[in-house]
């Protein structure tokens, strides 16, 4: 990316880590990123939602369905993004590393948008020149 990212771009692990019972540490750790990056624009992508309501118990997909409207910007990948994930996914394959779709998808994103992407889990993306604020 060379320059320095406009805002940040959160990962699933991120969404539920955020959302664990108030005594977790993974929450309070959350949290903790969270006030540190509130003060820039904040993206969830489109395949984050679907892995992070996968995990909701149906009883609670409105609260948070509103919890992710109320708080956060929205990205779906365009044709050109999606083509790029594709690319990502199939070079790293070739090199015997299997991504999954939603890791490349937001990879893509967050080079596309110039975002850094927060997340847990460093080793899902292993591509050079991507901006991660891990935690």
């Amino acid at each position: 990316m060379g320059k320095e990212a406009t805002g940040f771009l959160l990962d699933t692990d991120f969404l539920i880590d955020l959302n664990r019972s108030k005594r977790h540490s993974l929450r309070a750790r959350a949290t903790e990123l969270l006030l540190q990056v509130n003060t820039e624009d904040l993206f969830v992508s489109s395949v984050a939602v679907t892995e992070f309501v996968t995990g909701v118990p149906p009883p609670l997909q409105d609260k948070a369905k509103e919890m992710l409207q109320e708080l956060y910007f929205f990205l779906t990948p365009t044709f050109e993004e999606a083509v790029w994930a594709g690319k990502l996914r199939q070079e790293w394959l070739s090199k015997g590393h299997t991504l999954s779709i939603a890791d490349v998808t937001n990879a893509a994103l967050a080079f596309s948008k110039n975002l850094a992407l927060v997340t847990r889990n460093i080793s899902h993306y292993p591509f050079p020149g991507l901006i991660i604020k891990g935690w």
